[in-house]
């Protein structure tokens, strides 16, 4: 239960003199606060005895007005900073699970969904912020001022009373340690239920606009309740199992009050104690209630943090598998070098990539070809270190591309992933992400080298036209010209084109990649593409099958040995062919029907 407050001994260490003065301020607070009813109980006797006088009443008051004085003030320091404490660490652990993230590949995230860590960097670090604010006042409040409260009970009262007071409370705490245990157990059940709706709720908003063309509304409103209900069980049923050590902790009290009124009677009688005595002593267990009862709360507190403190350090302990281990700075791209490359995916038997042998000088532009799940992307994926390395020989510049650093090769790379990801900003910042100082004269140029111009004269508000989420508000076309124009700005040594112009149309994609030609003419460029006229004026393309180089060449060398690539070629003319004639026909036909209307209305007149 406190394996919590041990885990999180690095914050407290970190922030040791703010935990210290506020662990002194309440503890002197408390001292001030027993000395209260000690206060009132002579105050108490002096009226019984009669000795109550004018100077007497004023010093009482004195002193009573004085003490709430300095309890306010020191309630005041420790409850800032305590409080605030948990704030930092909040602010601190979200700080370190992003950091994380931002570190790790694409393998890691196929081990978690994404409202699974929004729900342990959410909902999880909250438990463990309570556990170093409130959490920590109620540990000291449940035994520092406990203890001060018994020391004074029994010192300026009576001993044997207070043992006997105090005697009942001791089965309380076996009792919530059972229970405390089972609300560990529930607790931990209730937050993977959470995560499980956030991960749920997620890929419904993402697939709105499929879910309502095929029309699934309802079935995924069955779906949510379902979840949903579900999850409330589950939270009944923590709050059932914490519902019990209130009342639990209120029965031993009550106990410890019978006693103390009954004993505490007897005494008065035998003249062992005052009347004061005892008023001052029914004082003190009262304020013991508090801190009696908040035991349950921090069993519940320690126990919640305890199940979230495990769910944070599973994710920040989890790793992509990937170890980048090469030093050497990559200042300048050179040739690329694949002999004998082999790689298979980690949760998969299928070779991805098959005896590859592939040499791509510095400067040139290679286009990469096949069918789906050729191995296009998984050969892209070797330059951007997203999964391990593979076997065989991978170089750049003569060296293992192992041995540079990962973070220098990435700052080489602009890259634009078939998936194009659009921040919820404006089309400025979207396209100045790939580079830090990018002014509008930057932007502009990437703009029209990636064909967006026209586009753009017809958005409202141009440049700070806003995209929505992931690009909710634009075609998928300008997604992916907004995408490169971002690869673009950055200007790199190596810009990756994977399957990143399916969306436009033959006549723009041309355009595009004349553009990338023209300024691009000392620089390394990779496109993967399905549709093979984007390709036909790049230096080398290779054909890829089930994960090997079955052809490659140039274009004209390719059509010439009438392959694979030829064949497809062909289809994809005669499509183009046939799509640009009816188009033409469609055009033709509506300028006939225009003419013919002119004609007419001409003949009315």
């Amino acid at each position: 239960m406190f394996d919590v407050l041990i885990k999180l001994k690095f914050f407290f260490k970190e922030h040791k003199w703010q935990y210290m003065l506020s662990f002194l301020t309440l503890a002197i607070s408390n001292i001030f606060a027993v000395f209260i009813p000690f206060i009132i109980g002579r105050f108490i006797d002096a009226i019984v005895t009669g000795t109550m006088d004018a100077d007497l009443l004023l010093v009482y008051a004195v002193q009573f007005a004085s003490l709430i004085f300095i309890t306010y003030g020191l309630d005041l320091i420790w409850g800032y900073g305590l409080f605030s404490g948990a704030y930092k660490l909040q602010r601190q652990m979200r700080s370190t699970l992003m950091r994380h993230f931002l570190r790790m590949r694409a393998p890691y995230f196929e081990k978690f969904r994404t409202g699974d860590l929004l729900a342990r960097g959410t909902q999880d670090i909250r438990a463990l912020a309570d556990t170093a604010g409130y959490g920590m006042l109620v540990l000291m409040s449940a035994t520092g001022f406990t203890a001060t409260l018994i020391v004074m009970m029994g010192v300026t009262v009576n001993w044997f009373l207070t043992f006997a007071t105090v005697l009942p409370l001791l089965p309380m705490a076996y009792v919530i340690k059972v229970k405390g245990a089972q609300v560990d157990e529930a607790y931990e059940i209730s937050q993977k239920a959470f995560s499980s709706v956030n991960d749920d709720v997620l890929e419904m908003i993402d697939g709105m606009r499929v879910i309502c063309a095929y029309v699934k509304e309802d079935d995924f409103i069955e779906k949510f309740q379902s979840q949903t209900t579900q999850l409330l069980k589950k939270n009944n049923r923590v709050s059932e199992l914490s519902a019990i050590f209130a009342p639990t902790v209120k029965l031993f009290a009550g106990l410890s009050t019978m006693i103390a009124l009954s004993y505490g009677a007897i005494l008065v009688s035998q003249g062992v104690l005052s009347v004061g005595d005892i008023i001052a002593f029914q004082m003190y267990l009262g304020m013991m209630i508090w801190p009696i009862i908040s035991v349950s709360e921090l069993i519940l507190i320690l126990r919640q943090g305890s199940a979230s403190m495990r769910r944070v350090e599973d994710i920040i302990a989890a790793t992509d598998g990937l170890s980048f281990t090469g030093n050497m700075p990559a200042h300048a791209v050179g040739d690329f070098q694949f002999d004998n490359f082999n790689f298979s995916y980690t949760a998969s038997e299928t070779v991805s990539l098959n005896h590859i042998d592939l040499a791509l000088p510095k400067g040139k532009t290679l286009g990469i070809v096949g069918k789906t799940g050729s191995g296009k992307t998984t050969l892209i994926r070797q330059l951007l270190n997203q999964f391990p390395t593979g076997q065989g020989t991978f170089t750049m510049g003569g060296y293992a591309y192992s041995d540079y650093q990962d973070a220098s090769l990435r700052e080489l790379i602009g890259y634009v992933p078939q998936d194009h990801t659009l921040f919820s900003r404006s089309v400025r910042e979207n396209i100045a992400f790939g580079k830090n100082d990018a002014s509008d004269q930057d932007i502009l140029r990437s703009i029209r080298l990636s064909s967006f111009e026209e586009d753009l004269n017809n958005m409202e508000h141009g440049l700070d036209t806003m995209v929505g989420e992931k690009g909710v508000a634009i075609s998928g076309g300008q997604k992916q010209r907004i995408s490169i124009a971002r690869a673009l700005i950055k200007n790199p040594e190596i810009l990756i084109l994977d399957d990143s112009l399916s969306a436009v149309d033959a006549k723009t994609e041309q355009t595009i990649i004349r553009n990338i030609q023209e300024e691009r003419k000392d620089k390394t460029t990779i496109i993967s593409t399905h549709r093979l006229s984007g390709v036909k004026a790049v230096d080398e393309i290779i054909v890829m099958d089930k994960g090997a180089i079955i052809e490659r060449g140039s274009h004209d060398e390719l059509i010439e040995r009438q392959g694979w690539y030829y064949d497809q070629f062909k289809k994809q003319e005669i499509k183009d062919f046939s799509e640009e004639a009816n188009g033409e026909k469609v055009s033709t036909k509506e300028g006939a029907l225009k003419n013919n209307k002119a004609l007419k209305e001409g003949e009315d007149r």
